[in-house]
């Protein structure tokens, strides 16, 4: 899948992030200079040189962008990257306040992305759910529940609303295969 990486701060602006006003421009900014995807791509937000992000601010930027890149024709999957503590622990907070999360990384100089972790607090059968996924790299809900079908009394629909609410956070990628949709993580968690 390719890597895309909006920086979300520019050269000479202010490395401090605050305000809702200031995060719906920096909304339409972002979704100004985003290029059309052509197949589904990582889109990294980049805070690399963010001193600080309000909660207020990334309330009106991070959540808003994640779920217009997911609805897209092809979709882009939005994960934070080159967060500082003061930055994570915002984002640690509005996504708690929420019970939402968000995947987060960092990246070097080539562009590498490492250190992958999930931030702020997924419903316990979601966390199992992404777990699950993980574990097998590629999966339906059929074949969830197909394997759980002794161990938990969790239908295939149920399984199915698990996966497309991960899909709905960026956690996971949804692949369209006829009617059979398949699903694999977007980045492994460390």
């Amino acid at each position: 899948m390719n890597v895309i990486s909006l920086p979300m701060i520019r050269p000479g602006i202010d490395p401090i992030l605050a305000g809702r006003l200031s995060g719906k421009r920096a909304f339409v900014t972002a979704l100004e200079q985003f290029p059309e995807l052509t197949e589904p791509a990582i889109v990294l937000l980049d805070f690399a040189g963010v001193d600080l992000a309000t909660s207020s601010y990334l309330n009106e930027v991070l959540m808003p962008l994640r779920d217009h890149l997911r609805m897209r024709r092809h979709p882009g999957y939005a994960v934070a990257a080159n967060l500082n503590e003061k930055v994570r622990e915002e984002i640690e907070e509005m996504l708690g306040r929420s019970g939402d999360a968000f995947l987060t990384c960092v990246t070097d100089a080539s562009g590498n992305i490492a250190d992958v972790q999930l931030c702020g607090r997924l419903d316990e059968k979601l966390l199992e759910t992404l777990k699950l996924v993980s574990a097998k790299r590629e999966t339906t809900a059929a074949q969830l529940h197909e394997e759980t079908r002794n161990v938990d009394a969790v239908g295939a629909t149920a399984w199915n609303n698990r996966l497309s609410s991960l899909a709905a956070k960026s956690l996971v990628v949804e692949i369209l295969q006829g009617r059979t949709k398949r699903y694999r993580p977007v980045l492994e968690v460390a």
